[in-house]
């Protein structure tokens, strides 16, 4: 599954100068060199244009997202919530920007651990999308995914696999036929099938993967070995030894022959078949 819900940048913004550094930054001196930037657009917006424009609405939503990014959630929460109240107030229920602070609060509430609170927003987020922006819209697929994924983290498993599936069904109609998005949309229904203990759909989802990653990416493609590597283990975890076995194989000549006998994947790869044999 994806590590969190996506969190939409929103708009475009007045780009802060680069300054030169004299050496490397650390992290959390990069993140308050950009909030310091940052406090300054907004500073300059408030100033030029007035609290309710919506270029400073702008600046408000980037510092969130680069607390966010920072791993600041309440700060980011506490910017977020006053921004739905004001995106609302300024541009109407209904503006797209509007949704994207709603979506953004949501993000910040499941990075922060109020799930709960996240999932309701996503709940009213995809309802909204759907109605406003149509079912086919980036903004509308990006919804249902995050609440598929919501819905996993709190072990709402049917819910999960049953968005998820219309996640899957959504990219595959929408996207280019080539989009990697897709590939990650049926590994994510593979993890919803395996949470929730339905071996033989997850293992069936991962052959899938297999194939439409050698089609899209080439049978020696990394991203191609590595699903080889995820459905050799489902096929261990759903007792289908031969096979799984039989591509263990696979997967060690791949990686010795395109990552090197040394390589810590390759090492991998024959500890993991000499522990099956074990």
């Amino acid at each position: 599954m994806s590590d969190e819900p996506e969190h939409d940048g929103g708009w475009a913004h007045d780009p802060p100068a680069a300054p030169v550094a004299e050496k490397p930054l650390s992290v959390d001196e990069e993140t308050q060199r950009i909030l310091d930037q940052q406090e300054q657009i907004l500073a300059n917006s408030r100033r030029l244009r007035g609290e309710d424009h919506p270029s400073t609405l702008r600046a408000r939503a980037d510092i969130a997202m680069t607390y966010w990014r920072g791993g600041r959630h309440d700060e980011a929460i506490e910017i977020e919530e006053q921004l739905v109240e004001d995106t609302r107030r300024v541009l109407g229920p209904e503006h797209p920007e509007a949704l994207t602070a709603r979506s953004n609060l949501a993000s910040s509430y499941w990075s922060a651990g109020r799930t709960e609170e996240a999932i309701e927003i996503e709940e009213a987020v995809l309802a909204d999308a759907e109605r406003l922006l149509g079912n086919d819209h980036l903004a509308t697929l990006t919804a249902r995914s995050n609440l598929a994924f919501s819905y996993s983290t709190i072990g709402r498993k049917d819910d999960a696999i049953r968005v998820q599936r219309q996640v899957v069904a959504d990219r595959q109609r929408v996207l280019a036929h080539d989009d990697p998005e897709t590939l990650d949309a049926l590994a994510n229904l593979a993890s919803a099938y395996w949470n929730n203990d339905q071996r033989d759909d997850a293992v069936a989802v991962e052959e899938q993967i297999v194939e439409e990653s050698e089609r899209i990416n080439g049978a020696d493609d990394l991203d191609t070995l590595q699903a080889r590597v995820a459905l050799a283990s489902g096929y261990r975890a759903a007792g289908r030894m031969d096979e799984a076995a039989q591509l263990q194989d696979r997967v060690i000549a791949d990686s010795e022959r395109l990552l090197g006998r040394d390589h810590p994947a390759t090492v991998g790869a024959r500890k993991t078949k000499q522990l099956n044999h074990q």
